[in-house]
């Protein structure tokens, strides 16, 4: 028998179909918040939890052996020194993809068509017509990361007719969403001739400060940079001295460092930046879609871990993130691997 807490507010379709997933002798129990969970008598007891506890939390459930999140990153557990080795986690990446694709897309299209700048002549009372105007056709566009949004992304731009480039970490990776895929280490490279540079990477030791005063520097002139990974991937003010100097077309930021920035930060006001408060990919409750599809991969596991064959990783979207030594019970540790394969 499994003790399993959910610390999401459910949907009752949404438990009934947890409870479809688990095996009859489980216990299901159902938590609004954390606080209810820690004032139940079963909370020692508990193996598995969908959602994201605090770290005071975990310290009194004893029994933890596995925690399901709901986002698709783990940075709230991996950069820990001392969280419990023994726990596995796995994230909810692939459940983005399809909505993250569409807000970049959404994103680039709205400054190249200056559609914010048409809104804004609308509520003063103006009407004319803006003389610069752009299109994704033929753009050259570069992915870093290659997992579920680079994918998505990469399918979604092909429709327009932009030459996709992927930036991966494994030499040999094929996806047929890419027209050619390179490895990190020809980031630089490829960064000087890319008219969009898309960040869907996550936030590691690997990633951080990646686009640095260099990196930035070599950027294509009126190049668009978007970023959907972590702020601190990019160094804010350099970015934004390129903006204000003119060098990049424009920037779609759906992550900041810091986050959020000040109130009087200038890339608030910035015609040609697309600021948003990292809303690209909802999690929990936010989007009905991306809901199911996180429902989806914590019924698979369930199922997976009953049946002791392993979580899903590697390659499915299911990743399991283990930057630990110490074997779990799914499966030997696996290096998360921030480029994707």
């Amino acid at each position: 028998m499994r003790t399993i807490a959910i610390i999401k507010n459910c949907l009752e379709c949404e438990k009934n179909l947890i409870l479809t997933s688990v095996e009859k002798e489980d216990k299901v129990l159902f938590f609004d918040n954390e606080n209810e969970l820690l004032e139940s008598k079963e909370h020692a007891n508990i193996e598995i939890v969908f959602g994201e506890p605090e770290y005071s939390t975990i310290r009194c459930m004893k029994n933890l052996r596995w925690i399901q999140m709901t986002w698709a990153g783990a940075n709230k557990y991996t950069s820990a020194p001392n969280f419990p080795n023994h726990i596995a986690l796995t994230s909810a990446s692939g459940a983005y993809g399809y909505v993250i694709s569409e807000y970049i897309v959404s994103g680039i299209l709205a400054l190249y068509k200056n559609l914010f700048s048409y809104r804004a002549q609308m509520k003063s009372g103006a009407w004319n017509q803006i003389e610069s105007d752009d299109t994704l056709e033929g753009k050259r566009v570069l992915i870093l990361g290659t997992g579920n949004i680079g994918q998505e992304t990469a399918k979604k731009l092909r429709c327009f007719g932009s030459y996709i480039v992927g930036i991966c970490r494994t030499p040999g990776s094929q996806h047929s969403a890419f027209d050619e895929i390179y490895t990190t280490d020809c980031v630089d490279e490829q960064l000087q001739i890319a008219d969009v540079v898309i960040i869907a990477l996550p936030g590691t030791t690997q990633t951080a400060g990646m686009f640095d005063v260099e990196r930035i520097r070599k950027m294509k002139p009126n190049a668009m940079l978007v970023n959907v990974g972590r702020g601190f991937i990019v160094n804010t003010d350099e970015l934004t001295n390129a903006l204000q100097n003119g060098l990049l077309a424009g920037a779609v930021l759906d992550v900041t460092d810091p986050e959020p920035l000040p109130e009087n930060h200038p890339l608030r006001y910035m015609e040609n930046v697309l600021l948003t408060p990292h809303i690209s990919g909802i999690s929990w409750g936010g989007n009905t879609f991306t809901r199911k599809r996180i429902l989806d991969i914590f019924c698979e596991n369930i199922k997976r871990d009953s049946d002791n064959i392993g979580l899903q990783s590697g390659k499915s979207p299911h990743i399991l993130f283990q930057p630990y030594t110490a074997q779990h019970n799914f499966r030997k540790s696996h290096i998360y691997n921030p480029f994707g394969s």
